[in-house]
């Protein structure tokens, strides 16, 4: 038995865990969103004050690199293109680095310039609210392997990290 959580947009199980070959059917539907409408849109009622808080102890260097990367941006959908750009360009994306997460990771992963998803979407994220830009990091799945009879099967290894930047309205 699943059941959605639309406060924190989760799947979960009740009473009890998913099985080896379990088989769930899951409709999604994705916007279809237009880049004058997003660069035109404002960012300033973020649904819940988290999605722009920081820790007090955040190193320096998140904040300076995120006003260099999107100096001159000219909306909140032109930074989160500079930055996006800027990651694209300038890091290279691997799995042969260590897990973890918090300030000390994302100064290294600044530094050293490597990483898998989770340093790059916690360090977007953290980017973007130094900019005063609502954002979130979301955790989920890529759609995993198509199988000869037309299902996908998703594992623990599909597991992925993105960011999300908030825009009013959309």
């Amino acid at each position: 038995d699943l059941r959605f959580v639309a406060e924190t947009s989760t799947l979960v199980t009740i009473g009890g865990d998913l099985q080896t070959d379990d088989t769930i059917d899951i409709v999604s539907a994705a916007p279809v969103l237009d880049p004058a409408r997003l660069a035109a849109a404002t960012s300033e009622s973020p649904p819940d004050p988290i999605h722009t808080a920081l820790p007090d102890n955040l190193p320096e260097v998140v904040a300076a690199t995120a006003r260099q990367v999107t100096d001159g941006a000219t909306s909140t959908y032109d930074a989160a293109l500079r930055l996006q750009a800027w990651f694209q360009s300038e890091f290279e994306y691997s799995l042969e680095v260590r897990p973890g997460h918090g300030n000390s990771a994302i100064e290294s992963f600044l530094r050293d310039r490597v990483g898998y998803c989770e340093q790059f979407a916690a360090t977007f994220a953290a980017m973007t609210r130094t900019l005063d830009i609502p954002s979130r990091v979301a955790v989920g799945f890529t759609p995993g392997v198509l199988n000869d009879e037309g299902w996908y099967s998703v594992l623990g290894k599909n597991a992925h990290a993105w960011p999300e930047v908030w825009f009013d309205g959309i």
